[in-house]
Parts: C-alpha cells; sequence; structure tokens
C-alpha cells in the first residue's frame, strides 16, 4: 500500500522557490550548457546547508550536468557525480573545474586567428544522420569553429570551448526547439552558428571568471570533485561506507528518453572517431548506447518481484490492462531504480543521510506513484524514513503540462492537457 504520509501532505513553501526564474536559476556556470529536466541548484544549496558540513563527501549517482557538484564546490564540500552519458561528463567537467581568466582570455585570441584561417569545408566525418539534422550549408559553417576549436593546444580549453560548441548544435539544426522527441521543423531557419556560438562563449568566459573568482576567495578553487562514467544500476566506481550525503534526482518513468536529447552532440562528436575516439562506437550502436540508460523502453519481461515494492506491482499490472509495452516500461524502470538504490546504500556511512527527488505522473490513467515507489523500495532496502517533503514546482522553470493520452509536455490550453508535474516529493532518509 502507499505510503501514508503522503496524502493530503501540504507543499512546504521554505523548498518550493516557485519566484525564481529560469534565468536565476543559471548563475555561475550553471547556464553553459542545457539539459533536460535539471533540478534547480536553490534545492541543492539548502540540502547542502541543512544536511552536511564543510569537508564532506556528497554524491549525486544521477549526475547530469553538474548542478549538484558545482554546489558542493561552492559551499566547501567535496563531491563525486556518476552519469552514464559521456556529454554529461564533458559539460560537468567544465561546470566545476573553472579555468584562469587570464589564460582563457589569451587563448581566445588564439581561437580567433585559428576560426579566420580555417577554410570552409564539410566535415571530414560527413554522415547520413549529419544530412539528416544540419542543413549542408549550417554543417560548412559549424564545421569551421569546430576545426578552430581542435587547433587550441590546451586540451582543458578546447573542451571549454567544445561545450560552448555542443550547446548551440540544437539552434543550428533542424531539431524543433520546443520539442523534448527528435523531431524536424521544416519550417525552421537556423541562425548564423558563429554569432551565436560567439555570444555563448563570451557568457561562459564571464561566468567562468565569476566562478573562479568566488572559489579562490574562498580558498575552495582545488577542492576534488570529480564526473565519473558508469551505470549507476550496476556498479559505481566508489568505496563502500565512504559517503557523507547523496544528493539526486532520478529520471522520471514516462518522461523521455534521455540518449536522445543529446544525440546531436554524440552524433557530431562521436562521428569524427579520430578525435573522440571512445564515442565512435555510441554512435554506430545507438539503439544500445540508449537501452543502458534507466527509464528506456524495455522489450524483456521483467520479475515484479525485482521491483521491490508492492506499490509497484500494482502499478504495473494495472498498467498490462491497458498497455502492454507500458507496463514493461515501467516495470524495467522501477527494477532499475531499485539496483541503483542498492549501490546508494553500499557507498554511504552507517548513520548517513541520503535525499532522493522526484515526482509523481500518470500514464494511460493509471498513477504513477513514483515517490510512493521510491519510499518503499528504500526503506525494504533497509533505509530509516526520516522526513517527506513536498514542494511545489514553479512554472517559471519548467513545463508541467502533459496530453493525458500521449505522455508529451503540450500546453495548459490544448486538449486532454493535465499538469502532472505539479509537485515532487524531497524523501530524506538514513542508512
Amino acid at each position: 500500500m502507499p505510503d501514508p504520509s503522503f496524502a493530503n501532505l501540504p507543499p512546504n513553501d521554505d523548498w518550493s522557490f516557485t519566484d525564481v526564474t529560469r534565468i536565476e536559476t543559471n548563475y555561475l556556470t550553471h547556464g553553459y550548457h542545457r539539459y533536460p529536466a535539471k533540478f534547480i541548484p536553490n534545492i541543492v544549496q539548502k540540502l547542502i546547508n541543512d544536511y552536511t558540513k564543510p569537508g564532506n563527501l556528497i554524491v549525486d549517482p544521477f549526475g547530469g550536468c553538474g548542478t549538484t557538484l558545482v554546489e558542493a564546490k561552492l559551499s566547501g564540500r567535496k563531491s563525486i557525480g556518476i552519469d552514464i552519458n559521456p556529454i554529461a561528463k564533458l559539460i560537468t567537467d567544465i561546470k566545476t573545474k573553472p579555468i584562469d581568466p587570464k589564460k582563457l582570455k589569451k587563448y581566445n585570441a588564439v581561437f580567433l586567428e585559428s576560426y579566420n584561417n580555417t577554410p570552409d569545408t564539410v566535415p571530414s566525418f560527413k554522415t547520413e544522420r549529419l544530412d539528416y539534422w544540419f542543413e549542408k550549408e549550417t554543417q560548412i559553417k559549424l564545421n569551421k569553429i569546430y576545426v578552430a576549436i581542435k587547433t587550441i593546444k590546451d586540451p582543458y580549453i578546447r573542451k571549454f570551448y567544445l561545450v560552448a560548441f555542443s550547446h548551440i548544435l540544437k539552434n543550428c539544426s533542424k531539431w524543433l526547439m520546443k520539442s523534448i522527441k527528435p523531431q524536424v521543423d521544416k519550417e525552421k531557419n537556423a541562425p548564423e552558428p558563429y554569432n551565436i556560438f560567439k555570444s555563448h562563449l563570451k557568457f561562459m568566459i564571464k561566468r567562468n571568471t565569476e566562478f573562479y573568482d568566488l572559489l579562490n576567495k574562498n580558498g575552495f578553487l582545488n577542492l576534488s570533485c570529480k564526473m565519473k562514467i558508469a551505470n549507476t544500476a550496476k556498479k559505481v566506481p566508489i568505496k563502500s561506507g565512504t559517503v557523507d550525503f547523496v544528493i539526486t534526482s532520478p529520471p522520471y518513468v514516462t518522461s523521455y528518453e534521455y540518449a536522445d536529447l543529446h544525440q546531436l552532440s554524440l552524433l557530431w562528436f562521436g562521428s569524427d572517431e579520430k578525435y573522440f575516439k571512445s564515442w565512435g562506437k555510441l554512435v554506430k550502436d545507438f539503439t544500445g548506447f540508449k537501452k543502458q540508460f534507466i527509464g528506456t523502453s524495455f522489450s524483456k519481461e521483467v520479475d515484479l518481484e525485482s521491483l521491490n515494492s508492492q506499490t509497484a506491482k500494482k502499478i504495473v499490472l494495472s498498467l498490462e490492462e491497458k498497455d502492454k509495452g507500458d507496463a514493461l516500461n515501467v516495470a524495467g524502470y522501477y527494477s532499475d531504480i531499485n539496483k541503483s538504490f542498492i549501490e546508494l546504500f553500499r557507498i554511504l556511512k552507517k548513520g548517513a543521510k541520503s535525499c532522493v527527488i522526484i515526482g509523481n505522473t500518470s500514464l494511460k490513467g493509471i498513477e504513477i506513484l513514483n515517490a510512493e515507489v521510491v519510499l518503499e523500495q528504500l526503506e525494504n532496502l533497509g533505509f530509516k524514513k526520516l522526513e517527506i517533503i513536498k514542494r511545489e514546482i514553479g512554472t517559471k522553470i519548467i513545463t508541467s503540462w502533459r496530453n493525458q493520452i500521449t505522455g508529451r509536455f503540450s500546453g495548459s490550453s490544448q486538449k486532454n492537457s493535465k499538469r502532472v508535474y505539479q509537485y515532487e516529493y524531497l524523501l530524506i532518509v538514513q542508512k
């Protein structure tokens, strides 16, 4: 049965931050790169202040674009992030380790000279999928920027420029800007690549300086902060019993496939196998890569006992009556999430706390009680429930309306729309 603590729980205004705008959450390095379903840094900041102390080790097993790691470093806490996505690691590495502004300024002049001397050519790794997503003229203009970036000798500064390049790919592609699904916009007129690259690079350089100066002032510039590639549902590269606090927001079931949202960056970089050697295989077997993500479609039967939750079983069985495929997807998701919590339990110190941030939704008319399922799984694994915090999600940050039939994001005035991401829960538990 669902935990009765969730029934009629009022939202906590101290954790809601409903007046915070998207722009306000992109301070310092948080705005370097677009990323789906980012949780706002205000929540992470408050969790760190309330539940940790300087010098603690904080881990985010679903690290994403590094929001937890940035805030941990700002607060004088060591941190480790885990994610299966190499794009996430690329972004986080740059967001969490600012570059000496004088050094960055020097290389900016070098880049500009290289760019001006780079001829207009199509990518040497041109593929059918690149042709599908980018007009030929756009490919040539993007390639000029990309070739110039690769001439930067300092590997870390080169990565800084690659993150700026990765950020503009969606704007410059045929991808429908408001869509979270791979969808071509036949009416789209791509902007001039160099203009938006130059603008975003200027933004990143400014924010890098602010971040560098703040960390340097507080003595946190060289504080340990690492992002590692791993499948959280299998094994994470962290020693048992070494972590002081876990902050994480797992991917939501029924949301969307995270790998799809980064395929343009992965496609461009991974197609250049001579440079991104380890990424080429991910592009060649993109379907196989996607299957490694938690929340991705499943095609095989899942043992309901592996869900470790009676509530999860009930949800899956209800979905089976409506759609076998959806039932498989949800069952696979809950099974993988439970495996990730086993790892979470292993790496935490005895008595250490964890916060899992997750919300509920619906699918085919069935309530998908993610928060209730997750708490049940955590308690069944040996965690002690300390607190359930319900927060309202501000509409200034995320579009919370979805089509009740298709499950896709929609507008409040569209037919069959329902606000499903109005609230989310912070589940505070202790080992």
